[in-house]
C-alpha cells in the first residue's frame, strides 16, 4: 500500500535533513537517514530532491533567505540610514544564530569549501556584480566614499567571504568567538576607511540599494544560495 501523502513534504524532509547533518555531519549524512526520520519513502524523497548535493542547496537556499529576511527586518528598523558596516555586522548576527551555516563554517570541515568551489564561477561571479552594484548605490546614498571603487571592493570583501568559507581545512576549525571577531574587525576596516561618518545620506537611495542586493539573494521562487 502506498504511504499517504504528507502536507508540505519538502519542508519536513528540509527540517530533517537540517537535524542530521548537525547531529551527523554532511559527510557521514545520507539520504536513506534522510528519508527513515521524516517518514518518507526514498523514491518520493529523490523526488523532491535528486542528491544530496540537491538537498544541501535547499537547505543553504532556506538559510539564506532566512538571513537575508533577518537582515531586511533590521535595516527597516533602523532609525536611519544603514552604514555598509552595520549591514555586515546585520549579517554576521543572522549567521551566528544559524546553526547549520555556523557548523559548516566552523566544524563541518570542507564542506561548504567544497560546495563553493564545484558551483564556480558561474554561480558566484555573478554575485559579485551584485555586490559591486550594491556599493555603488551605497555610493549614490552618499554612505561610502566617491572615490572608492565599487568593482575593486566588491572583489576584496568577495575575497574575505571565499577565504572564509575555506579557512577551516587550511587553518583549523574556527571557533564561534574567532569568527565573529574576524567579521566585526573587517566591518571596523570598512567603517574607518570607506564610509562617510557625519556626511549627509539619502535614505531612501540606501533603503533601495540595501533591497535590491537583499532580494537578489533571496528569490522568492527558486535558487540556490
Amino acid at each position: 500500500m502506498p504511504r499517504p501523502s504528507i502536507p508540505d513534504r519538502a519542508n519536513i524532509v528540509l527540517d530533517h535533513a537540517r537535524a542530521l547533518i548537525l547531529e551527523k555531519g554532511y559527510d557521514r549524512a545520507t539520504m536513506a537517514e534522510v528519508a527513515r526520520r521524516a517518514g518518507v519513502g526514498k523514491g518520493a524523497l529523490y523526488l523532491d530532491f535528486a542528491s544530496k548535493e540537491a538537498l544541501l542547496d535547499a537547505l543553504l537556499t532556506r538559510s539564506v533567505r532566512a538571513l537575508a529576511a533577518a537582515v531586511r527586518a533590521r535595516v527597516a528598523d533602523g532609525p536611519g540610514p544603514v552604514a555598509l558596516s552595520t549591514a555586515y555586522r546585520y549579517g554576521l548576527e543572522a549567521l551566528l544564530g544559524d546553526d547549520l551555516m555556523l557548523a559548516f563554517y566552523l566544524s563541518d570541515t570542507g564542506v561548504l569549501g567544497g560546495y563553493v568551489r564545484d558551483k564556480g564561477a558561474a554561480r558566484y561571479g555573478p554575485r559579485m556584480d551584485w555586490l559591486a552594484e550594491y556599493l555603488a548605490g551605497l555610493q549614490r546614498a552618499g554612505l561610502v566614499r566617491a572615490d572608492l571603487d565599487p568593482p575593486a571592493a566588491a572583489t576584496l570583501l568577495s575575497v574575505f567571504a571565499v577565504g572564509l568559507i575555506n579557512a577551516s581545512p587550511a587553518l583549523g576549525a574556527l571557533s564561534r568567538e574567532r569568527l565573529r571577531a574576524t567579521v566585526d574587525l573587517l566591518a571596523a576596516l570598512v567603517a574607518d576607511g570607506w564610509e562617510t561618518p557625519g556626511e549627509p545620506a539619502d535614505p531612501r537611495a540606501a533603503r533601495d540599494a540595501h533591497a535590491l542586493l537583499l532580494d537578489r539573494l533571496s528569490p522568492p521562487d527558486e535558487g540556490a544560495p
